[in-house]
């Protein structure tokens, strides 16, 4: 059993980042654009619109064999290899958007979350018993999701890669709400690993969306690419999950 967290709790360090002169300065601007009309935030539209994709999740295989205490073990073996190759990749396209954004808290936020990656995927490697990551075939759903985050993070500025991390880190806890109960659900063996990963008290993807909405109010970002983006990402995670 490899109880650990994953690192794709992106709210990690995200307070500082909201923070920054560059988050300080979208905010201001926001502002001045929020006094003239309500608009509807741009990761409410997000998520909205992303809906079908998370109940595709939620009624996948793997996560209503942590409700019902059905998984195989052998899918959950899987899934945690195919997420340390992933990870291992993600670390990839974090530091390609870290290597090109100039500014240097947005650039800090970003070798974090790097350094996070690594420790993780480090720690399963050695769990799973992993020596060379390249030698592990991906599904084609983990390979797509890795795929669109590394043209995301070589083709498009760096608030395009926070848009695409949070779906992974709103749709967990969301995931974890969905399958508690009251008295709480028990997962077995499996315990442990839902109380770190699918928590459903964890907001830390809040000040991630604060940040979009601001960026979209002025015109940094355009909310078709960050459409493209998140539903992507957010399908991606879908894929992932009914992949075991």
């Amino acid at each position: 059993m490899s109880a650990r967290k994953s690192p794709r709790h992106a709210g990690l360090f995200a307070h500082k980042l909201a923070e920054s002169a560059l988050c300080t300065d979208l905010a201001s601007r926001a502002c001045q654009v929020k006094v003239k009309g309500k608009l509807e935030p741009l990761s409410v539209y997000l998520w909205n619109s992303s809906k079908d994709q998370q109940q595709n999740a939620l009624k996948s295989k793997f996560i209503q064999g942590l409700q019902n205490g059905t998984l195989d073990p052998t899918d959950f073996g899987g899934f945690m290899v195919q997420d340390s190759v992933y990870c291992f990749r993600c670390k990839e396209s974090i530091d390609t958007a870290a290597e090109k954004e100039q500014d240097p808290t947005l650039k800090e936020f970003l070798e974090k979350r790097s350094e996070s990656y690594l420790k993780y995927y480090q720690e399963l490697f050695t769990s799973w018993h992993i020596i060379d990551p390249t030698g592990i075939a991906l599904s084609e759903a983990c390979a797509e999701y890795a795929d669109l985050e590394k043209e995301v993070a070589e083709t498009m500025i760096s608030l395009y890669f926070i848009v695409a991390m949070i779906p992974c880190a709103k749709l967990w806890p969301w995931l974890g709400h969905q399958i508690s109960s009251n008295p709480p659900t028990k997962f077995g063996v499996y315990e442990i690993w839902v109380q770190l990963n699918l928590d459903p008290s964890y907001d830390g993807y809040k000040k991630l969306d604060a940040i979009i909405d601001d960026a979209y109010l002025v015109g940094a970002i355009d909310k078709s690419e960050a459409v493209r983006v998140y539903n992507g990402c957010m399908t991606g995670e879908a894929n992932f999950f009914n992949n075991f």
